[in-house]
């Protein structure tokens, strides 16, 4: 995979971007490693991070953050996704993943974000 990510990131004229996205699975891997050396290379702006309200998903965000803290990526942002869905009809939310220990607020509190 991480030849892979390197001559996509390589082989592709990506034109003048806005945002560009990459949906990565959770952990530090070397994909991670190689798509942070090739973005570093066009002047990355920052990384966003999402987290659902879970407590693994938090611990493995903490992990990208710390990361991204290594590697010099700036944290630009943390969102939190499927913490609650609203019924189109009746318009009452149910929390999905309950927050058990506060949740991305709580983390983004907690790590000045």
């Amino acid at each position: 995979a991480v030849v892979s990510t390197q001559s996509t990131g390589n082989s592709v004229d990506w034109g003048d971007l806005d945002y560009l996205l990459i949906d990565t699975p959770p952990g530090t891997s070397d994909e991670h490693l190689a798509i942070a050396s090739l973005l570093k290379q066009s002047k990355l702006d920052g990384a966003i991070l999402v987290t659902t309200p879970q407590e693994v998903s938090l611990s493995d965000v903490r992990k990208e953050l710390n990361f991204c803290r290594k590697l010099k990526i700036p944290v630009i942002g943390l969102v939190e996704n499927m913490a609650g869905f609203t019924c189109p009809h009746c318009k009452t939310t149910s929390e999905i993943f309950p927050a058990t220990s506060g949740g991305g607020a709580g983390l983004a509190e907690a790590e000045s974000l």
